[in-house]
């Protein structure tokens, strides 16, 4: 899915920025019908195309236009400081705000407090405030049940990580796939190494690929990629390696980016809490607040494996089930690196 795949409507200046405005199904902002819900979605600089976190959010945006007939728009930032004046603009012009992603927090707060009538979604993070609905997802259980897959299936022993940026909902992914990994040794009585990368730019795909490429060169056969846009570059990477080596895709279903390169990729339901927040706003049911989505709601979890199913042994198969139900019954999965040292496996393998 990519930019493309939605006409340009026009260009704006608002100080300096220029501000990309593109939309699903609506109309100029000046001929909406006042009866029709409007909902403006905001992104990082890492945009539309990544095939992950921000094209999920946006299916959500378009279920949203097919289910509830909402006008859907979209405002690009090019850089971190068209943060605040694009949340600005967009609270000017909608009922809704959808802002998407932990670097936008600050700018989200800013702005929410200066548009008390405008109710503000913000996705993958909590910020305070009345007209604030904050979701957050407990991706560290969908992490860990990827570190037993990679364990489980690796050849040299070795797995590694490549992350976009070190920041909250990074990490928790991050840990839980670390805390996987411990379970897993802990179980088999086996001796997995990690090693990771942060590039630092979510929107970098030739470093993301330099990257995994370093980090096969270690001995890892198996990255996980938590990179947004800069990890098509880590599963490029592994796309015309030898069989037996793998990337794990994140956010959406990236399995077919590089059939049977990639082990399964690790679901975060962006587009189910966009949906459902903006369908809340529009039965009149806004709830602000810090909502949690995790295994329990349906909201991560690994995809089936389509490709490389046959490629993992039974006995992972049937750990990880194990680990689905004790985390659906309550089982905790470290968030923070502080946690992992306290993570006690043999409450999972009792």
């Amino acid at each position: 899915m990519g930019v493309s795949s939605w006409r340009r409507l026009l260009h704006c200046w608002l100080a300096i920025p220029l501000l990309l405005i593109a939309c699903v199904g609506c109309t100029p902002f000046d001929e909406t019908d006042s009866n029709t819900l409007t909902a403006i979605m905001v992104l990082d600089m890492a945009g539309l195309g990544d095939k992950g976190f921000n094209d999920a959010g946006w299916a959500g945006m378009q279920l949203a236009v097919d289910s509830l007939g909402v006008d859907a728009r979209l405002i690009q930032s090019s850089e971190q400081s068209d943060y605040v004046p694009n949340l600005a603009l967009a609270a000017q012009q909608a009922d809704v705000v959808v802002a998407m992603g932990f670097l936008l927090s600050e700018a989200v707060a800013a702005v929410a407090s200066q548009h008390p009538d405008t109710r503000f979604v913000f996705v993958d993070g909590e910020v305070p405030g009345q007209n604030i609905a904050s979701f957050d997802f407990r991706a560290q259980e969908g992490g860990f049940l990827a570190g037993i897959l990679a364990a489980g299936v690796t050849e040299t022993g070795s797995v590694g990580c490549v992350m976009g940026m070190d920041i909250p909902p990074v990490r928790a992914y991050e840990t839980g796939f670390r805390a996987g990994i411990k379970l897993y040794n802990a179980s088999q009585g086996a001796d997995v190494q990690y090693s990771s990368m942060v590039i630092g730019d979510f929107n970098d795909p030739a470093r993301g690929k330099s990257q995994a490429l370093s980090l096969i060169a270690q001995g890892c056969d198996v990255v996980l990629q938590l990179a947004g846009n800069s990890g098509l570059g880590v599963i490029e990477a592994f796309k015309d390696g030898p069989p037996g080596r793998w990337a794990i895709g994140a956010d959406l279903d990236q399995d077919d980016l590089a059939p049977g390169r990639v082990l399964t990729s690790i679901l975060k339901r962006i587009d189910v809490a966009v949906f459902e927040a903006i369908r809340q706003i529009h039965e009149g049911r806004f709830q602000s607040g810090h909502h949690w989505l995790g295994l329990m709601e349906s909201a991560t979890d690994l995809t089936e494996m389509r490709h490389t199913a046959d490629s993992v042994p039974p006995e992972v198969l049937t750990l990880l089930d194990r680990c689905r139900v004790i985390i659906q019954r309550g089982g905790t999965i470290p968030f923070h690196p502080s946690e992992l040292a306290t993570f006690d496996p043999a409450l999972f393998l009792k």
